[in-house]
């Protein structure tokens, strides 16, 4: 038997992967010209709106091991949210478009008997327990939950390059749901 559990993701200083930093990669998004122009002119929600409707975020169960090796699968992303829009202007004037925080929610499936380590029984309902989570990875292979979130606008890949925060939680009530009924 499967259980679902969610994970919330979070990359604040997100900044687009070295390999796609590329300008001509950013020049063919249909959208780019519009989004820069959005930013520019202090249209944020308007930029935010533009933005999300093209940004993906997924979740790389193969970069996580233990997860690919224990039958864990990727179902959908729920919910991707994007704040505070800005530029960066590099050499030559190439505009890259930046954003302070980027989050999402990613929905997957695992086996109940692994899920069942990371839980405490109290009275007739269990308990997502973090610590137990938590002792569980670093015996299994030690790899983060955040190792498998990936972010894109468009074809541009974003991830942490040098200062920023990245990170991802199980939600505790969503899992305990799902396990308890």
């Amino acid at each position: 038997m499967n259980i679902k559990l969610k994970l919330e993701s979070y990359l604040k200083g997100g900044y687009p992967l070295g390999e796609c930093i590329d300008f001509w990669i950013f020049s063919e998004l249909d959208f780019y010209d519009e989004l820069i122009d959005l930013i520019l002119n202090s249209k944020k929600e308007e930029a935010i709106d533009l933005a999300t409707k093209n940004f993906g975020a997924y979740y790389h169960i193969s970069n996580v091991e233990i997860f690919k090796e224990k039958g864990f699968k990727f179902l959908k992303t729920e919910d991707v949210s994007l704040t505070d829009p800005f530029i960066e202007e590099l050499k030559g004037g190439k505009k890259i478009p930046l954003f302070r925080w980027i989050g999402a929610s990613f929905i997957l499936e695992g086996p109940k008997e692994i899920i069942s380590n990371w839980m405490d029984k109290d009275g007739d309902k269990y308990e997502f327990n973090i610590g137990l989570f938590d002792e569980w990875m670093d015996e299994n292979g030690g790899d983060d939950l955040q190792d498998g979130c990936g972010y894109a606008l468009g074809e541009v890949a974003y991830d942490l390059e040098g200062f920023g925060t990245h990170g991802c939680d199980i939600d505790k009530y969503f899992i305990e749901d799902s396990f308890n009924n």
